[in-house]
């Protein structure tokens, strides 16, 4: 893996984003390229959590608040139901 493709697979590494053997093969070239590889993940984190902190988060839409209430009170029915 070249740096190029390392710092580029960092955002998926801080994301969590990387299957077993992808994430294996990353920590190796973690190993191989050693703190500029530290800096790049580094940087990766930092950005992520200011993306993550620029969000405003937004109420849920009344139609999927109904569907989820709904689908919680049949689950709490079925479970009184078997108790029964």
């Amino acid at each position: 893996m070249s740096f190029e493709e390392f710092e580029h697979q960092a955002r998926l590494y801080v994301l969590e984003a990387m299957d077993d053997d992808e994430r294996a093969s990353f920590e190796a070239a973690r190993r191989q390229f050693g703190q500029p590889a530290e800096s790049v993940i580094e940087e990766c984190k930092r950005l992520n959590a200011a993306f993550a902190l620029a969000l405003r988060p937004q109420p849920p839409k009344q139609e999927a608040k109904a569907k989820l209430m709904a689908l919680i009170q049949k689950s709490l029915a079925e479970k009184r139901a078997t108790k029964a």
